[in-house]
């Protein structure tokens, strides 16, 4: 029978520059994380001419063995279960030369050390506790420390610079033994800068995870409140939670990890209750009563009328006087959204329009906070829109905009009131027999809409803004145009063509008293001194 068992080829070794942490952060990285497994509490790096000096004051190394054994870590039991160390330890400076002196001794490594190469490890004099590490590098300046110096315990010193030094999360913490961490919810404002530096590296990462100063981030969202992130703070117990191997940059999906997650929610629950407010959909509130968190209803969110504008003209405003109860407000019912195409927009034009002795404020609440006791409101289940004699019709932008003598829209709620008032606009629910069929819009308005609407607010239920053409501006400026040649015509045949003359002779000098156009071009003012001034054509000058 024959055999095979696992061995690591020396062609993998060769490749260790670029396999384990390769960077210049990877290997800042694993040199502090050494010195700190290793008990120290000060860590000295100092540049110069090329050199890079790492020493702390930790426990020293008494096998020099350990160095060149991958995947050998040589760590006591209770910290490989708590932090499980990937054995990489110098391997992350290969193929540099590298010197180490500690507990004296001292040994250099160089570059065909990394590949098999013996070593010989002699004595040295006595240079105090810790390991001094000496190799060829960029500068690992100030700057390039910092960010995996503040997280780490330790007190770190660059070229006599201190680092700056933080606890990564607050005293307030969760502590969860099960899984080897404290679990702290905070809101965005409420970050360090060096916090927002280790989430800003991965887009979207809210949930921040520090290993005793290194510091990877993910994305996790358990509640619908994006501002909130979680700092996963380590505290050396034994623990399942573990880093991929070899970057070390993202969490390994095993069970630890889904329990971490489900931590994660039951704190964010548990920030709540102590804010003492949020706005959770309603399912997400019973997910909290499940997890033993009562919470409070979510705060009353909604908006006042039914149709908004995400970008383009606005509809006419509903507005919602000081002090008027929402459980005294409406909501549209799912049957009449369903059968009644323009519903929506008639009941928000009643209510914005009409006239009322006691105020009708339609509301829009997202079926999410459907189960909340704020969001059981009456509705509105029937709508009629009622108009008079056509006056006038022409197709406007993308519809038929028809100006009528009489507008009514009456509305039928739940509770058994009825809401009934003249409006000056709303939207026809089924096209006039005389009218053309291919409009989607048929707006109705009544002369009195000329003073009382914007053109914008009578644009949005026309089309609106078309972001496939001109410019806001300019698509605004054309559709006031062609509304205002509308009601000209609604006056008469001719009355577009008498403004636009109008229009014409505001731009005369002067004040004058009566112009005379004669056929072959020539202009003739009359001002109001009583003198004449002649506009003759070129030809005539």
């Amino acid at each position: 029978m024959k055999t095979i068992q696992a061995s690591i080829n020396t062609r993998l070794l060769k490749k260790a520059d670029r396999l384990f942490t390769g960077t210049l952060a990877g290997r800042i990285i694993e040199i502090l994380q050494n010195a700190r497994r290793a008990g120290a509490t000060r860590v000295e790096v100092s540049n110069r001419g090329g050199q890079v000096t790492v020493l702390d004051n930790g426990d020293g190394i008494d096998d020099f063995s350990t160095l060149l054994d991958l995947g050998g870590s040589g760590w006591a039991d209770e910290l490989d279960t708590s932090e499980d160390p990937a054995g990489v330890g110098l391997f992350c400076l290969a193929p540099r030369r590298v010197v180490v002196r500690s507990n004296r001794q001292t040994a250099t490594l160089e570059p065909g050390a990394w590949t098999g190469s013996p070593v010989e490890v002699r004595d040295a004099p006595s240079s105090g506790v810790g390991t001094m590490i000496e190799f060829a590098d960029d500068p690992w300046t100030h700057g390039a420390v910092q960010p995996h110096a503040v997280f780490c315990g330790m007190e770190v010193i660059v070229d006599g610079q201190p680092c700056g030094c933080e606890r990564f999360t607050a005293d307030t913490a969760s502590h969860h033994p099960e899984l080897g961490c404290r679990i702290e919810v905070r809101e965005n404002r409420s970050l360090s800068a060096w916090h927002r530096l280790a989430h800003s590296e991965r887009y979207g990462a809210n949930v921040i995870v520090n290993f005793h100063g290194q510091v990877v981030a993910f994305a996790h969202h358990p509640i619908s409140e994006h501002s909130l992130h979680y700092l996963i703070d380590l505290t050396g117990e034994t623990t399942g939670i573990r880093l991929m191997l070899p970057a070390r940059t993202r969490l390994v999906e095993n069970d630890a990890y889904h329990q971490l997650l489900s931590a994660i929610e039951l704190e964010a629950f548990r920030f709540l209750r102590r804010r003492g407010e949020h706005r959770l959909p309603y399912i997400k509130y019973t997910r909290s009563l499940e997890l033993g968190v009562q919470l409070s209803e979510a705060t009353p969110t909604f908006t006042v009328g039914l149709i908004s504008a995400v970008e383009g003209p606005e509809p006419v405003e509903v507005t919602m006087p000081d002090g008027h109860p929402l459980d005294r407000c409406y909501r549209l019912s799912d049957e009449l959204a369903k059968s009644e195409e323009f519903a929506e927009t008639n009941v928000h034009l009643l209510a914005s329009l009409g006239r009322f002795d006691v105020p009708f404020v339609p509301v829009t609440i997202h079926h999410n906070y459907d189960g909340y006791q704020w969001a059981d409101l009456p509705t509105i289940d029937r709508i009629e829109v009622k108009s008079g004699k056509i006056l006038h019709s022409d197709g406007l932008w993308s519809g038929e905009l028809y100006c009528v003598d009489a507008i009514t829209i009456t509305a039928h709620a739940s509770d058994g009131r009825v809401l009934s008032s003249p409006v000056c606009m709303a939207i026809r629910t089924t096209p006039p027999p005389e009218g053309p069929t291919w409009c989607a819009e048929h707006v109705l308005v009544t002369p009195d809409a000329r003073s009382r609407l914007h053109p914008a607010e009578i644009w949005h239920h026309l089309g609106g803004w078309c972001d496939e053409g001109d410019r806001y501006e300019t698509q605004e400026y054309e559709f006031e145009q062609d509304l205002s040649r509308f009601w000209a015509d609604l006056i008469g045949p001719d009355e577009h063509l008498r403004q636009s003359i109008l229009e014409v002779l505001s731009r005369v000098p002067g004040d004058w008293r009566e112009v005379t156009v004669y056929r072959p071009g020539i202009v003739n003012i009359q001002l109001a001194d009583g003198t004449n001034k002649a506009l003759l054509p070129p030809s005539d000058q």
